[in-house]
């Protein structure tokens, strides 16, 4: 929670002033939007909400309200759905992403410059694309996924995993984390506050990178952190057309179609 702490206490001076004006709870995104125009969006992890009503209407509830006071469900929030809201704000007033000076071409960062052939990586979070691009650059891949049971997981994905990856249940990190070079951890360990303890096992690791839509993309709070490099994703105004197609079930197509990807360096 400190981390999330320092990352609020960046953000007061941008959220000072700002209003929530619109948003949206799709079945696979949420966002918000700004009254001045910004918005962000957030990948929505269902697997821990509680049923039906017990989620409560946190998008009606905030409309109209202060940014700063939404921002602070991504500490306070009772539930990943709350916390994600608070998230989208944190972000849609960052001043930390290239919005005005974007290259135009820009590169995921998927982890690869990080990796060396004789690396074993940890992965927290099942990113098959990733899986896929990087698990010819690295001697093993140990991937954790708290959405999935890692044996059902493990049986579904074995022609891409072959006999260099596997899928181990969350409560081996402790164990298995110290034996990594590299770690990619998914942004939305942010969300549902998990980041700071699988850090907590990350020392010996050469490079930590920290990725995805749903973290504060805030990278001077990372700086006393074992992370090394932040790839995270962005939106402009015009992303505000994605409302309703995500309302209506859209998903990662529609949005990738208005994101724009940025990579920070945190240690040289």
């Amino acid at each position: 929670m400190q981390l999330l702490e320092k990352v609020y206490a960046l953000a007061e001076p941008y959220l000072a002033g700002r209003r929530v004006v619109d948003g949206v709870l799709g079945l696979n995104f949420v966002g918000a939007q700004l009254d001045n125009g910004s918005c962000h969006f957030i990948t929505l992890m269902r697997e821990a909400l509680p049923p039906g009503e017990s989620c409560g209407h946190p998008g009606l509830d905030m409309l109209e309200q202060p940014a700063a006071k939404i921002a602070r469900w991504a500490l306070e929030g009772k539930d990943d759905l709350q916390r994600s809201l608070g998230m989208a704000v944190l972000n849609a007033v960052s001043p930390f992403y290239p919005r005005d000076t974007a290259p135009e071409q820009e590169e995921k960062d998927d982890g690869l410059p990080l990796l060396q052939p004789g690396d074993t990586l940890g992965m927290i979070g099942f990113m098959r694309p990733s899986i896929r691009r990087l698990l010819p650059h690295c001697k093993r891949i140990i991937i954790f996924d708290r959405a999935q049971d890692p044996v059902e997981k493990q049986a579904r994905e074995q022609e891409l995993l072959g006999e260099k990856a596997a899928i181990y249940p969350m409560e081996l990190q402790p164990e298995l984390l110290p034996l990594c070079d590299v770690v990619i951890i998914t942004g939305t360990s942010m969300v549902n506050h998990s980041t700071e303890y699988i850090l907590s096992h990350c020392g010996k690791a050469r490079e930590v990178l920290l990725k995805g839509f749903s973290f504060p993309y805030y990278p001077e709070a990372y700086a006393d952190t074992p992370i090394s490099s932040l790839g995270s994703v962005y939106f402009n105004a015009d992303a505000a057309a994605l409302f309703r197609p995500l309302s209506l079930g859209g998903g990662k197509e529609q949005v990738m179609a208005y994101a724009h990807h940025c990579q920070t360096r945190i240690k040289a």
